[in-house]
């Protein structure tokens, strides 16, 4: 339960109970009560020779600060999928599957490109409706706030307890997980932790770097854990049989799987490829329908 003013209210403030599952779904969480044994890797070569294509153009005359990157759009594309297909918005917790209410993604901005510069953590809400243009602007503010070395209330609270003593601090960790277990976290630490979230990502294109094969954080809400490589033209055999170069990049993606099956993941996967396909889409809202309607995507629902 949490609380409503005063008011001590069942279920979580952030998600709400996911009451029609088949009974496999509802005894998995029995048989794997971790994100320890229920971590699955999976691997998508993500087709971006159409995106890179239309970014040049669409970029033409932008000044710098003002150009979309693939990331942006990656995360327009990422936000609509969550519409699109709700149960990658699920996680599970004290053995039950739950929905979250919104979608938020976490990712770490480093404030500079160098060793010592410091890191910050940023918490973005979506509603899978946005446009490539709206996401820039949101995104840009973040990591623009960060790498100033802007601060929350929520970054100061975090910073507050670290410069406890490390038995306080352990003391507080343990109390903070106690309080998660019965769904009682109140919204300012849950708020200042990034795990809870509906995914966590990095960007290593940024570094020129590939792909890492990360882990699930144990606490937290976040079932999946996307990492992003770097652009690249890859040697790959067309439909006439012969060996071109396209560009594309490596996405992996941490899973826990007791979220959803594997099947529903793999055709998530497939309709991210479609909405990349088709950035010009991206730049409009979609029209509003049915979530996780089949056929092809063109950014509606």
């Amino acid at each position: 339960m949490f609380l409503r003013g005063h008011r001590p209210v069942r279920g979580r403030r952030d998600a709400r109970p996911v009451a029609d599952l088949p009974a496999l779904r509802r005894v998995v969480p029995h048989l794997m009560p971790t994100r320890l044994e229920s971590t699955v890797y999976y691997r998508q070569h993500l087709e971006v020779e159409r995106l890179t294509a239309w970014l040049e153009e669409v970029n033409q005359g932008r000044a710098e600060e003002d150009r979309i990157r693939f990331f942006h759009v990656f995360l327009t594309a990422w936000a609509r999928l969550f519409r699109l297909r709700p149960e990658l918005n699920r996680f599970v917790s004290a053995r039950r599957t739950w929905e979250h209410r919104d979608i938020t993604f976490a990712f770490t901005v480093k404030q500079a490109m160098t060793d010592e510069a410091e890191e910050a953590q940023a918490l973005v809400p979506f509603t899978g409706t946005e446009t490539v243009e709206q996401v820039r602007a949101r995104v840009d503010q973040v990591l623009d706030r960060a790498r100033r070395g802007g601060h929350t209330g929520n970054d100061r609270l975090v910073e507050t307890l670290v410069r406890l003593p490390r038995p306080v601090v352990a003391g507080v960790a343990r109390a903070i997980w106690a309080l998660d277990a019965v769904d009682l976290l109140p919204r300012a630490l849950e708020d200042a932790i990034p795990v809870y979230a509906s995914s966590y990502l990095v960007n290593l294109g940024s570094l020129h770097a590939e792909a890492p094969f990360h882990h699930l954080y144990q606490r937290g809400t976040a079932s999946t854990f996307v990492s992003i490589g770097t652009i690249r033209p890859e040697p790959v055999v067309d439909d006439a049989g012969a060996v071109v170069a396209r560009r594309r990049v490596d996405v992996v993606y941490t899973i826990d799987e007791r979220a959803t099956d594997g099947f529903y993941l793999v055709r998530s996967s497939q309709v991210l490829q479609q909405l990349i396909d088709d950035p010009a889409s991206l730049m409009l809202p979609p029209v509003d329908g049915p979530p996780g309607a089949p056929g092809p995507v063109t950014g509606t629902p």
